[in-house]
């Protein structure tokens, strides 16, 4: 009988949730107390296919944050498979009880959501979250964006927003801002004569090309350079669908890295632009 190990009150919780998940999410596949893979060196107490290449996996314990979690965590972020999203599940009493939310922060810090449930079985989702592969917390995407300015930093955070919940669209908005620094710097760039009206026009790439070989920008080819490399290899992410588990788990991973790699670049284009007078405007759909 599934979650047996528990105590009576606990294996009330467990099943309101399990009942609860499987309304919300789906229960492809859905497993009560087995391992995800011998290479997670963790035992959820359910877990299920909630979309295609997709796992929610779910540890039902009125002790915020256990050990096992933390465990889990690493492990998860090592796997090479299906993207993994982890709910803690517990009870409403446990999840207000938490001294100044100390606990709560630390498990959205590092990419869990959390479920509660009542005395009288009311089921909720207090945080949702996205698979720990592809979280990127507040306090990492603040630190990340402080070299921006107020505008900058608004529109990374949209693009934040549509990250969280369609990763490949969220990179490709956050590629427009990059797309939009070096279209706004080309521009004021041909009318000091530092480059042509038609290079200004041309290909992206062109464009960063035509500004790369002049001797005003001679100081600043490294961001120029990142940008370039930026559009070629994370561009067309979004439009590429995963095939497996494993391609699904690469692309959330590429996502990150190509999210955080854009906020790096603007973050370099804004200096450079900033030391020659530019003045940067941004227009994004």
């Amino acid at each position: 009988m599934a979650f047996d190990t528990f105590d009576v009150r606990l294996q009330t919780i467990a099943r309101k949730a399990l009942s609860f998940c499987r309304s919300e999410f789906g229960s492809r596949g859905l497993k009560t107390e087995k391992e995800i893979a011998p290479e997670i060196s963790w035992t959820p107490s359910f877990f299920f296919k909630s979309a295609r290449y997709r796992i929610v996996a779910v540890e039902v314990a009125d002790i915020l944050y256990t050990e096992a979690l933390k465990i889990a965590a690493f492990s998860i972020l090592q796997f090479h498979g299906s993207p993994i999203s982890v709910y803690q599940v517990c009870s409403l009493q446990t999840y207000q009880s938490d001294p100044k939310q100390a606990k709560i922060a630390q498990l959205l810090k590092h990419g869990f959501g959390i479920i509660t449930v009542d005395e009288d079985g009311n089921v909720r989702v207090q945080r949702r979250c996205v698979p720990l592969s592809q979280h990127i917390s507040e306090e990492d995407l603040k630190a990340e964006l402080a070299g921006l300015n107020p505008e900058l930093r608004v529109k990374f955070k949209e693009a934040h927003a549509t990250y969280l919940s369609n990763e490949g669209q969220g990179l490709q908005q956050a590629g427009q801002i990059v797309e939009g620094m070096i279209s706004s710097i080309a521009t004021q760039a041909a009318s000091r004569n530092v480059i042509s009206n038609a290079q200004a026009t041309g290909d992206l790439a062109d464009r960063i090309d035509a500004l790369y070989a002049t001797s005003a920008f001679q100081n600043y080819r490294a961001a120029l350079g990142g940008a370039r490399k930026f559009v070629k290899e994370f561009r067309n992410i979004a439009s590429h669908a995963p095939r497996s588990a494993l391609e699904a788990a690469e692309k959330i991973k590429k996502c990150k890295t190509g999210f955080l790699e854009g906020i790096s670049i603007a973050t370099k284009l804004r200096i450079a632009a900033k030391a020659l007078g530019y003045t940067v405007r941004v227009h994004t759909t």
